[in-house]
This record gives C-alpha cells, sequence and structure tokens, in this order.
C-alpha cells in the first residue's frame, strides 16, 4: 500500500500530498503509516472484476458493466462495496 491508497491523504501535485492524519507532507508511492485507512477505490471492491495487466478491469456493481481503472475513486460510487 501506498499514501494515495489511504483516506487519510491529501494530493498536493503528481508526487507529493499532505498526510491529514500526522499533518505532515508525504510522498504519493511511500511507504504508510500506522493510521493507514484504506481509501475507497475500485480495486478495494467487491464488484471490480478481472484487471488486466494495466489494471483496467469491469465493475459489476451497477446496472451495467463498465470497464474502470483499479486506481478509481469510488467515493461517491453507488455500487462500492469494501472486500
Amino acid at each position: 500500500m501506498k499514501h494515495s491508497d489511504c483516506k487519510n491523504f491529501t494530493p498536493l501535485d503528481a508526487f507529493k500530498g499532505i498526510c491529514r492524519a500526522n499533518g505532515g507532507m508525504v510522498m504519493i508511492d511511500s511507504d504508510t503509516c500506522h493510521k493507514f485507512a484504506q481509501a475507497p477505490k475500485c480495486r478495494n471492491c467487491i464488484h471490480f472484476c478481472e484487471p488486466n495487466e494495466e489494471e483496467i478491469g469491469t465493475c459489476k456493481g451497477l446496472a451495467y458493466e463498465y470497464w474502470t481503472f483499479a486506481d478509481l475513486n469510488a467515493k461517491t460510487c453507488e455500487g462500492y462495496q469494501a472486500k
């Protein structure tokens, strides 16, 4: 897991962000801290299926099946259910 996979992470640019749990600046792909809280992303949903080598998979949690990116934020998705 990396910081961008945490609910407590707020991105500032493509490389860094702020950890709202500890208030410090962190690099987006650095290791997480002990306050890690899994963010709602498609890869973490029970409806995300069959990802390919580029991490594009199928969402089967809505009325129709859609292709989606594993890293897509699912915070407002009606079909999201954490694994």
